[in-house]
């Protein structure tokens, strides 16, 4: 067991963030910073403990029911443990305020890994059964899995099982679903997949709950790797777009039309934009900042088109002032986009005033000169 560390409970706390995971039920909080392996990090939160172990090379965060871990060092060093059949976590450290930290030592059950080896299972190393241990697996959860339809499980399935840290808990959440869903029976390697790739139980059911029904698992994953959530959704269609599909929605996300792109276009009075619109602007790079930036120049009627055709054509808001200040003052945005079609820079026209020549004066003479070559 490492050292014991001393990190302030000040520094501490700051690095506790809480985040968005893939399925918000163990890395419920974030602890940010370099760690030294074997020790360990946690917040206390109504009747959980989420403890951050740190290895080697890795670190996980789990969950515990505050019953599970018994009476917690509160204010001076102390001791606790957490037993289960794979071994036994033996920590030390102290609480603060919630927030606790401290150093940790894991202790295989060699009878349990006697017993696992007796089923099959190789390579049992120290990681494994520390992963194991996390995952709650036991006797007990072979009986369940095959109650569930899954007798035999194998070697590589078991290592997957532990190393996602699928208990009891989110193999029955997914069993429950795959059920009341209408997925039927799921083999063990797409509850893998889906876990790998943040596709709980949850995460299908809020879909359905929002009206979307009969799409497929791979569908889920497909929603999941493009970021595409429920909640996304349902942003959407409270500000009118209903109809919205999951296809689409995908597209939106990938395309980055957030409701917030949309909403803020909208609140500078542009109307209802249609979902293709407002992934055509995004395409094309024309943000709210852009507009606004074009607008306070004086362009106030300044149309959508017109700003996709600016971005498209290298017009920007640094380019008009820079003319403007070399005594164009009147410059229209379809004289602006001319200029920069025709290759006349800022540079280009301080360069030609330079040469004092008397027959330049507007910009249609740049053009035609810069058109000659000059």
């Amino acid at each position: 067991m490492g050292a014991f560390s001393n990190t302030s409970f000040s520094q501490q706390k700051a690095k506790a963030e809480k985040k968005e995971n893939k399925d918000k039920d163990d890395d419920d909080w974030n602890f940010n910073g370099s760690q030294s392996p074997g020790t360990w990090d946690a917040v206390i939160k109504d009747d959980q403990v989420n403890i951050q172990f740190f290895g080697a090379h890795w670190s996980s965060g789990r969950n515990f029911p505050l019953s599970e871990l018994g009476a917690l060092p509160n204010g001076k060093i102390g001791e606790f443990s957490l037993n289960r059949e794979a071994g036994k976590m033996a920590l030390k450290g102290v609480f603060e305020n919630q927030f606790g930290h401290g150093t940790y030592r894991f202790d295989e059950n060699e009878q349990f890994k006697a017993y696992l080896a007796q089923r099959g299972y190789k390579n049992l190393d120290n990681q494994l059964m520390l992963d194991v241990f996390f995952t709650d697996i036991n006797k007990a959860y072979f009986d369940f899995m095959k109650a569930n339809g899954y007798a035999n499980i194998t070697n590589d399935q078991f290592k997957d099982l532990a190393e996602q840290d699928l208990n009891r808990k989110k193999l029955d959440e997914y069993f429950s679903m795959f059920k009341t869903e209408g997925y039927g029976h799921q083999s063990i390697d797409k509850i893998v997949e889906l876990r790998e790739h943040g596709v709980s139980a949850r995460f299908v059911s809020d879909f359905h709950q929002i009206g979307f029904k009969n799409f497929s698992l791979d569908k889920a994953l497909e929603l999941r790797d493009h970021g595409v959530s429920a909640k996304y959704i349902t942003e959407f269609t409270k500000i009118g777009y209903k109809d919205i599909t999951l296809d689409k929605a995908l597209d939106l996300r990938d395309h980055g039309v957030s409701p917030d792109f949309i909403n803020s276009i909208q609140k500078m009075g542009y109307g209802t934009l249609t979902l293709d619109k407002a992934q055509e602007l995004r395409d094309h790079g024309v943000s709210p900042k852009f507009i606004s930036s074009i607008q306070e120049m004086g362009y106030k009627n300044i149309t959508l088109d017109k700003a996709q055709e600016l971005k498209d054509h290298g017009v920007n808001p640094e380019f008009i002032s820079g003319v403007q200040k070399l005594g164009f003052k009147d410059l229209t945005l379809e004289k602006a986009q001319e200029l920069r079609d025709h290759g006349v820079t800022v540079a280009y026209i301080q360069k030609v005033k330079s040469k004092n020549l008397s027959d330049i004066k507007t910009l249609d003479d740049y053009i035609k000169l810069r058109d000659t070559g000059f």
